[in-house]
């Protein structure tokens, strides 16, 4: 698709510039349009960074969107700041995923450590132990201690609604 979009020379560019930075807007989508190459080329750069290809061109074209809108001549040079703008809004987003990895992991391992130290303590106490000797135990507050209890049974609770969609299902075969 992009090969059908006709290229803009510098000069239409500094003119669609000028006529943005006076408040004629009719000349944004051609703006858009200018740099669209600017924006596949910049994806393509951080392409394999844990983001979609394509999620890394949808960022980018709405931070190019925006950018355009937000430009005022007394920014700099356009070309310079739209660019800047669309790279940063690509790293940001890898920077998001890979951070949200993080977390889910980060919260994936206190959830075992939650279920490794229940049953220990189930085994040595011959009981179900209480939030503050889990708390104690995993050497945090017993707050932290309801919130991953929370945070299991709603895990159990989806993974328990997941099945039962799977064994009807199994049934209609």
């Amino acid at each position: 698709d992009m090969e059908n979009i006709p290229s803009v020379s510098s000069e239409e560019q500094n003119t669609f510039i000028e006529k943005l930075a006076g408040g004629d807007t009719s000349c944004t989508e051609k703006l858009i349009e200018s740099k669209l190459y600017t924006v596949a080329d910049l994806a393509k750069k951080y392409r394999g960074r844990g983001v979609s290809f394509g999620d890394l061109i949808q960022e980018g074209n709405l931070e190019l969107m925006i950018a355009i809108s937000e430009y005022q001549t007394s920014m700099g040079d356009f070309n310079q700041y739209v660019d800047a703008r669309i790279e940063n809004a690509i790293v940001n987003t890898i920077n998001y995923e890979i951070n949200s990895d993080r977390v889910g992991q980060h919260l994936a391992d206190k959830l075992n450590q939650l279920d490794n130290t229940t049953k220990e303590l189930n085994k040595k106490l011959g009981r179900v132990p209480e939030l503050s000797e889990l708390a104690d135990a995993m050497g945090i507050s017993k707050d932290e201690v309801s919130l991953l209890l929370k945070t299991s049974l709603d895990t159990l609770s989806i993974n328990e609604d997941t099945q039962i969609t799977q064994d009807s299902s199994n049934d209609n075969n």
